[in-house]
């Protein structure tokens, strides 16, 4: 029996590569911040924004919309630099 990946687990893979992506970044002694790890990570917490609205309104998910908004400003910041 095949189980289906939720909604939520594959939002927390997201994350979690986002910051693998950004671990390996560092690894090769950059100090900035990736904007490959920005995307992957407001990916990752847009599926859970979405799966909490769907599930338990959006009250549930205004700390995930935070990160979301805050996220979205630093990606903004980081391509603005270049």
């Amino acid at each position: 029996m095949i189980k289906m990946i939720s909604l939520v687990e594959i939002g927390l893979i997201l994350i979690m590569l986002a910051w693998f992506i950004q671990l390996v970044f560092l690894f090769k002694n950059k100090r900035e911040i990736h904007p490959l790890f920005v995307i992957a990570y407001m990916l990752g917490v847009l599926l859970l924004v979405y799966e909490s609205w769907k599930t338990n309104g959006i009250s549930a998910s205004k700390y995930e919309i935070i990160t979301l908004i805050a996220a979205s400003i630093v990606l903004v910041k980081i391509l603005m630099k270049k």
